[in-house]
């Protein structure tokens, strides 16, 4: 009988497809594990840097707009006190007092249910008071009726007035007093000084440009409305995207350029304009009225776009490398006999992705396989030079591990934040704040992690952090309150106010989020409580105090009762109906008698 004889490969060509794909596969992952990991790298930092700036953008926002709220609710609250008929003169004293409160406020008028108003105005030549009728303006008739209905102050319509110096944006308030309406009062802020500032933000020295949009068609803020715009008009109160000349900001919404490299997200996308690529990154705000405004800036992608083409040219030199080592090894095979176990081990190793437990191959007489030794050894060397800029433990840990699951867990939370640190950042250069926010994030995030404990998410100049999750810690209370001791210390000569709060509950703990984004965060009523917490600060915190760091009950029984955590009163949270007992750091100090 005849029997089929079956091909059989030989070694050189078995040894040589295992040295490839083994090889092979372990040096793509490394690549691509790099390629990754540098790419989050230089998004992170280019997006830190933009929201670092479009927060600044909406902190001066703030600062210019929220004294005109608070200055009518307390005037509104003065006049809402009992007793006799509120006089013009008295009502005006009110106003002009608010004036020199908030010099945002360039107008302020108070109109009573006849429509006969008092008004108040900022000039050059100091304060000017008028007493008009409005009784035959039906528009201001129909605010008087709307501010009838409601109570409290309200975010009007943009309004171009003469006298203003460009656009401004009112602020209402109701007053009633003992339950009648006594009139409604109206608060002009120009919104140059928003334009100042956005342009001092520092976005231009990154060739970009700061904005403040109302809607999405009107530009409310811009370097061009520093000054006077030409054709704005009480009927036309605001200029167009197009109107504005910048090509880029009127290029917005024209639509998105797709951009895998960079990611999605709900608060950035990429244009085409003037023949490049543009990075907008911004901040919704609904709380200025219909329609929201939008805080942002916006960069050229060049910035980004060269550190990220540098990683895909390191990439493919990679893979370049990866095939010389394969054209080397078939050359090489053709020859090899006796170090087959011994090589195989070695390449098994790399393949495990464990670099250190490869051991170089030794040399040999024979040209062919001493050669061979050779390149394997250089290879070996290439690749613990990549192990050198990506750890191993984050190369398994990427390559091999899977995301816990969400899970109901009795965590100990903290907040953080600086009192006072937009006015300690005024009049200091963008980098300058972010030099500030970084080193004092530094610290912060070292206190977390050496106490085990998992830095959660920033937000603004304050933090959020946990311990508990994802390993499972035990004692991870008394954790948390010696990583809040230990800030103490690390504000010290920085200038910094520090307030923290620590709270010990039950929350939701694990990948939160869709498919586009996912975190690795908490949820749930302990960290509303401990935000809470830490927002009591603002009253118990003296003038003169750097620190103050509060822990509730929960987590000072669960820390096994520190007796340098002391008990500083009971205080009802909001969203609670039972006061919440809060003890504060106070530990004794060696030189106080």
């Amino acid at each position: 009988m005849n029997q089929r004889v079956k091909a059989k490969a030989s070694i050189t060509t078995l040894l040589v497809m295992a040295f490839a794909s083994l090889v092979g596969t372990a040096l793509a992952t490394v690549l691509a594990i790099q390629f990754v990991v540098g790419r989050n790298a230089a998004l992170d930092l280019f997006h830190s840097r933009g929201n670092v700036l479009v927060q600044l953008v909406v902190s001066h926002l703030r600062e210019q707009l929220d004294p005109a709220s608070a200055q009518l609710a307390f005037v509104a609250e003065v006049l809402a006190q009992p007793g006799g008929a509120i006089g013009d003169d008295r009502i005006a004293d009110l106003l002009t007092g608010a004036l020199a409160a908030a010099p945002q406020i360039q107008r302020v008028v108070f109109i009573r249910p006849n429509l006969h108003a008092v008004v108040v105005d900022r000039s050059s030549d100091g304060v000017a008071v008028f007493r008009p009728d409005f009784s035959i303006e039906p528009a201001v008739r129909a605010g008087v009726e709307a501010a009838r209905a409601r109570i409290g102050g309200v975010w009007g319509e943009m309004i171009f007035a003469p006298g203003l110096n460009g656009p401004a944006i009112n602020r209402r308030h109701s007053v009633w007093r003992d339950g009648r309406f006594e009139g409604t009062m109206v608060a002009l802020v120009g919104l140059r000084q928003i334009s100042i500032q956005a342009d001092r933000s520092g976005a231009s020295e990154h060739g970009g440009s700061a904005f403040v949009l109302s809607g999405r068609d009107h530009v409310l803020a811009h370097r061009r409305l520093i000054d006077p715009f030409p054709g704005l008009s009480p009927a036309r109160p605001l200029p167009r995207l197009d109107e504005i000349d910048d090509p880029v900001l009127a290029a917005m919404w024209d639509g998105a350029v797709a951009t895998p490299m960079l990611g999605r997200t709900t608060n950035s996308h990429v244009v085409e304009a003037r023949g490049a690529r543009y990075l907008f990154l911004y901040e919704t705000l609904g709380e200025f009225g219909d329609p929201p405004w939008i805080a942002g800036a916006y960069f050229p992608l060049g910035e980004i776009a060269m550190p990220l083409r540098n990683l895909a040219l390191a990439g493919l030199a990679g893979f370049g490398v990866l095939l010389a080592a394969v054209v080397v090894a078939i050359l090489l095979a053709r020859r090899l006999a006796a170090p087959t176990r011994g090589f195989a081990r070695e390449v098994a190793a790399l393949a495990d992705l464990d670099f250190s437990k490869a051991r170089p191959l030794p040399g040999s007489r024979i040209r062919e396989l001493d050669e061979q030794a050779q390149a394997f050894n250089r290879l070996l060397g290439a690749l613990r030079w990549f192990e050198a800029y990506v750890p191993r433990n984050l190369v398994r840990r990427l390559a091999r591990e899977t995301a816990p699951p969400s899970s109901e867990r009795i965590l100990t939370v903290m907040f953080t934040d600086l009192m006072g640190f937009t006015s300690l950042s005024q009049g200091m250069a963008p980098a300058q704040v972010a030099d500030l926010l970084n080193a004092h994030f530094a610290r912060v995030i070292a206190a977390v992690e050496q106490s085990g404990g998992t830095v959660d998410k920033f937000m603004g100049d304050g933090v959020m952090a946990f311990w508990g999750a994802p390993d499972r810690l035990k004692g991870h209370a008394r954790r948390a309150l010696a990583c809040a001791a230990a800030l103490e210390s690390s504000v010290a000569g920085t200038g910094l106010r520090l307030r923290a709060g620590i709270h010990t509950g039950r929350v939701v703990v694990g990948n939160i989020g869709s498919d586009a984004r996912m975190n690795y965060t908490i949820v749930g009523d302990a960290v509303n409580a401990t935000q809470r917490i830490e927002q009591l600060g603002k009253d118990i915190m003296g003038p003169d105090e750097r620190v103050c760091l509060l822990a509730s009950e929960d987590t000072w029984e669960a820390a096994d009762r520190p007796a340098d955590w002391v008990r500083v009163g009971a205080f009802t949270l909001r969203g609670r109906d039972s006061p919440v007992a809060v003890y504060r750091y106070a530990p004794v100090r060696a030189d106080v008698p």
